[in-house]
């Protein structure tokens, strides 16, 4: 009974729950039914009850801080070994989704849920021995899972992928009814990340 009194149970929740994990990173987190509903499915996406998810969203109503930002963090708090790519129509925009993971996995609260799972102190770019960490690809300390970021059309040699996440491959209409651009990304979809994934892999798509 005293550990129980003792226990963080709000810190408890997150550790069980997406949605729950969220509110405890974003006190201020406002969940509306389509967000809860999402989180329902990211969950089923994790537990592998769901390989294959897409979710198709209007701008700017939060797909992305759920799917980008907060879940990476999540997956890589439950399993410290989980591969995971994170791609997006430019590079510049997939580095941003690392960052911000990365400042999530920094956080005092991301340590009371997820104690085992941390990140180089410092940036690292390609020192030998060191866990990386910089804008395109961090590693979990002591494990070796990782978020690789990376632009639509860029390169995934070398590296494995349990979660394959693509957040916005086309950048507007232009590119959207460009048979060109469609072209492109559907060659890399197939010819670049579709080689790095295994039997047990999860793809989510997000646009």
């Amino acid at each position: 009974l005293e550990s129980l009194l003792k226990c963080n149970v709000k810190a408890e929740l997150a550790k069980r729950n997406l949605l729950d994990f969220v509110q405890y990173m974003k006190p201020n987190y406002q969940a509306n039914w389509h967000h809860i509903l999402l989180c329902e499915y990211l969950e089923k996406f994790i537990n592998g009850e769901i390989n294959r998810l897409m979710v198709f969203m209007p701008p700017q109503h939060g797909k992305s801080e759920l799917v980008s930002r907060k879940l990476p963090a999540y997956i890589l708090g439950k399993n410290p070994k989980a591969k995971i790519v994170l791609a997006s129509y430019s590079a510049y925009l997939s580095s941003s989704f690392n960052r911000e993971c990365q400042r999530t996995m920094d956080s005092q609260a991301y340590k009371d849920v997820f104690p085992e799972t941390f990140l180089n102190k410092s940036k690292v770019v390609t020192i030998a021995g060191n866990w990386l960490r910089n804008s395109e690809i961090f590693e979990t300390v002591g494990h070796g899972g990782f978020l690789k970021s990376v632009g639509v059309g860029g390169s995934l040699t070398g590296t494995p992928a349990d979660y394959a996440i693509i957040d916005d491959p086309i950048k507007d209409s232009i590119e959207a009814m460009s048979p060109t651009y469609q072209y492109r990304n559907w060659n890399w979809y197939n010819d670049v990340l579709y080689t790095r994934i295994h039997n047990n892999s999860r793809i989510l798509i997000t646009q």
